[in-house]
């Protein structure tokens, strides 16, 4: 599983670097500017890199390669996901650190928290797709993805915290109980779909005939 995973990386490697300056930046601008997601972006830019290498699978053929070892499936599953975790959870780290030093308010952190958790969660939808339609319709899989999770984002942050922002007189404020209700549903959502996709992509590629 090492092995995939320092593959996976290396195949990916300037893109994630890029990414991860960039997160950086991202999370201390948007820590001034808008706290609630500050977690949010690193997120997505951290795991982009990660679902865009399906682009390299459709040439290399690699998914189809190692299907046919032993036990390459689950390890292949195993080392997506465990990347996916360790993107998700860097941005994590850098969206709370920055939140947490520009507001100093837990309310704020937590619901910064919770949306990046969310879309992170959401967007895992990609793999157990990919993986049923293979990596020869990623790009379509990927726009189709992106839409549906920018779609939930929008709702829950236009529909409840926006609301939220403009009838309070400080970022910390508008992090009231209801925007941590509506956030921690949110949240909710982003593990189970991310937890039903690893489970699902199980699933679906060791059942699969290459």
């Amino acid at each position: 599983m090492k092995g995939l995973m320092l593959s996976t990386f290396y195949a990916s490697k300037k893109s994630m670097i890029t990414y991860f300056i960039v997160s950086i930046f991202a999370a201390i601008v948007f820590a001034m500017i808008n706290p609630m997601m500050t977690c949010f972006l690193p997120m997505m830019f951290l795991i982009s890199p990660i679902t865009d290498n399906f682009k390299n699978e459709k040439e290399s053929k690699w998914m189809h390669y190692i299907s046919t070892l032993p036990t390459g499936r689950t390890t292949y599953i195993n080392s997506y996901f465990g990347l996916y975790g360790i993107a998700l959870l860097l941005g994590l780290i850098m969206g709370i650190v920055a939140v947490g030093i520009a507001t100093q308010a837990f309310n704020m952190v937590l619901i910064s928290a919770l949306v990046g958790i969310g879309a992170a969660g959401t967007y895992a939808i990609v793999f157990p797709l990919t993986f049923k339609f293979g990596p020869e319709n990623s790009n379509v899989i990927l726009i189709t993805t992106s839409i549906f999770v920018i779609v939930l984002f929008f709702i829950v942050f236009f529909g409840f915290l926006t609301p939220a922002m403009a009838t309070a007189n400080s970022f910390t404020e508008a992090a009231n109980i209801q925007s941590i209700i509506v956030t921690t549903i949110y949240g909710a959502i982003g593990l189970v779909l991310l937890l039903g996709s690893y489970l699902m992509s199980l699933k679906i590629f060791n059942g699969q005939e290459f």
